[in-house]
C-alpha cells in the first residue's frame, strides 16, 4: 500500500513516474466535490505521485482557503524538484457539462502530452480542449519558479482537466481507470520505467 502523509490542508500519496496528480483548493464546495477522491484512486491505481487538497466543503471560508493555496504550491513545487516531476495533472471541478482540458503548449513534447490526454478520454467523454489564457489559473513560466526545475531546467508540463458534475459522479470510476492509464503512457513517453524507478510502499 502507498504511503500517505496527511498534512492539515492537503494530503500526499507517494508512488513512482513523473507525474503528479493534484487537487486543488475551491471554496465552492459543490464545483469540486469527488475530485479529491478521484485523484486519490487513480493515483493509487497508477502508482503515481498524488497532492490531493482538502474539498472546498472542508474549508468554510474562501479566507481559508486562499490561506491554503500557498502550502499545497509549496508542496507541489518540493515534488517537482525532489522527485523530478515533469507533468503535473491538475484535477477540478466545474459546473459545465463534459471535460475542459487547459494547458500551455510549449513545443512537441507538450503537443504530444495534450494528445496523449486527450485520446485517453475522448473515447468515453466530451472534451473542450483550451489554450491558455492570462486570466486561466494555470502556472506561467514568468510568474511561477517551480515552470523549471533550477537544476536541470527540465520542462515541467502542467495540464488542467476541470470535471462536470457527471463526470464527478455517475462516470467517476470511468474517470478513474481513464486518468490511471494516461499516467502509464506519459510516464512511457517521458522515459520513465517503474523497473528502474524507486517506490515508497
Amino acid at each position: 500500500m502507498p504511503l500517505k502523509i496527511i498534512h492539515p490542508d492537503h494530503t500526499e500519496v507517494m508512488g513512482v513516474g513523473v507525474v503528479l496528480l493534484s487537487s486543488p483548493h475551491f471554496s465552492a464546495a459543490r464545483r469540486d466535490l469527488y475530485t479529491g477522491q478521484i485523484v486519490e484512486e487513480a493515483a493509487l491505481l497508477s502508482k503515481s505521485w498524488a497532492i490531493i487538497a482538502k474539498e472546498g466543503k472542508q474549508l468554510q471560508t474562501v479566507d481559508e482557503t486562499q490561506s491554503a493555496k500557498p502550502d499545497l504550491d509549496e508542496g507541489i513545487q518540493d515534488f517537482i524538484e525532489e522527485y523530478g516531476i515533469k507533468c503535473v495533472i491538475s484535477i477540478g471541478g466545474t459546473v459545465e457539462p463534459g471535460i475542459t482540458l487547459r494547458s500551455k503548449k510549449e513545443g512537441s513534447e507538450s503537443e504530444e502530452i495534450l494528445d496523449i490526454i486527450s485520446s485517453g478520454l475522448e473515447p468515453h467523454f466530451s472534451i473542450n480542449t483550451v489554450a491558455d489564457q492570462s486570466e486561466n489559473r494555470l502556472p506561467s513560466p514568468q510568474d511561477n519558479p517551480m515552470e523549471r526545475d533550477g537544476s536541470s531546467t527540465h520542462l515541467v508540463h502542467f495540464i488542467q482537466l476541470e470535471l462536470g458534475p457527471d463526470e464527478r459522479s455517475f462516470r467517476k470510476d470511468q474517470i478513474v481507470n481513464s486518468v490511471a492509464d494516461i499516467v502509464g503512457l506519459i510516464n512511457a513517453r517521458l522515459a520513465f520505467s517503474e523497473d528502474s524507478g524507486s517506490a515508497l510502499h
